[in-house]
């Protein structure tokens, strides 16, 4: 029970890595605030944390909307009476480039409002008070997609390589006052964006011609991943425990590749 008595918040903890990150919080004892752009979503793992026998909150909120994050931090404040770490996983994957001129500026501005601009605002939320209290712990959601530059996907290889450098800007200025904040960087997951691009993938890329999207998929894992093995949403969840828990406490301004060794240096 590392994260016994904390209260965490998972933006876009309704789905995908987010939920792997709420059950792994909520079995570490920690209680759950959910915002989430599908409240539905936010609601059915919000049941699941409850049958772990942990408080929660599910909320309806635009993440790139300064008064929706501001009106989240407060309502999560008054209902579970406290925070302790901010996990910034919500986001979302820019339509495939490749040529990158394919993109539109409004595939860019999405990415960038969803993926970087929505970190931005809730770590503006969420300092005053992690200053004021001396401590805190901020989880940013990255991906392999920012260091190892992916061109089939420019806007968001973009988007979360500025999550990553946002992370140390951040981790060095509220160091001093005791709040770590690091990223964590997934690496190949199959996700309804996953299956999208290697559905693009097997139609303009003659070596994967007449795949199916899965397969796709695990030619992809079998040649770029070392372990040879697909991860799941829940090694995402353990990472973050750590990082959130007092084993972490000297750790800050980093970006964690989970990710099977694809990125390698």
């Amino acid at each position: 029970m590392r994260l016994a008595g904390k209260v965490a918040i998972v933006t876009g903890g309704g789905s995908g890595i987010g939920r792997g990150i709420v059950l792994a919080m909520a079995r570490e004892g920690a209680d759950i605030a959910i915002p989430d752009i599908q409240v539905l979503n936010a609601e059915k793992v919000a049941d699941e944390v409850k049958g772990l026998g942990r408080r929660v909150l599910a909320m309806k909120t635009d993440v790139t909307s300064s008064a929706d994050v501001k009106a989240m931090i407060e309502r999560t404040r008054e209902s579970l009476g406290r925070i302790d770490v901010l996990v910034n996983n919500a986001g979302m994957a820019a339509p495939p480039g490749m040529p990158f001129t394919n993109n539109t500026e409004e595939d860019w501005d999405r990415a960038f409002a969803v993926n970087t601009k929505s970190v931005f605002l809730t770590c503006k939320a969420i300092a005053p008070y992690f200053i004021e209290r001396r401590g805190g712990r901020i989880v940013n959601i990255a991906s392999i997609a920012g260091p190892l530059a992916a061109a089939t996907m420019p806007a968001y290889s973009v988007a979360k390589q500025g999550v990553i450098t946002f992370t140390r800007v951040v981790a060095r200025e509220l160091a001093p006052h005791g709040v770590t904040v690091n990223a964590i960087c997934p690496g190949v997951l199959y996700t309804e964006f996953w299956q999208k691009l290697a559905a693009h993938i097997a139609e303009t890329n003659p070596a994967f011609k007449g795949m199916s999207p899965r397969q796709v998929f695990e030619k992809r894992v079998a040649d770029i991943v070392p372990m040879k093995c697909e991860q799941t949403p829940e090694d995402i969840g353990w990472a973050a425990v750590f990082l959130a828990s007092d084993e972490a406490r000297y750790v800050t301004g980093q970006a964690l590749m989970v990710d099977g060794g694809c990125v390698m240096h």
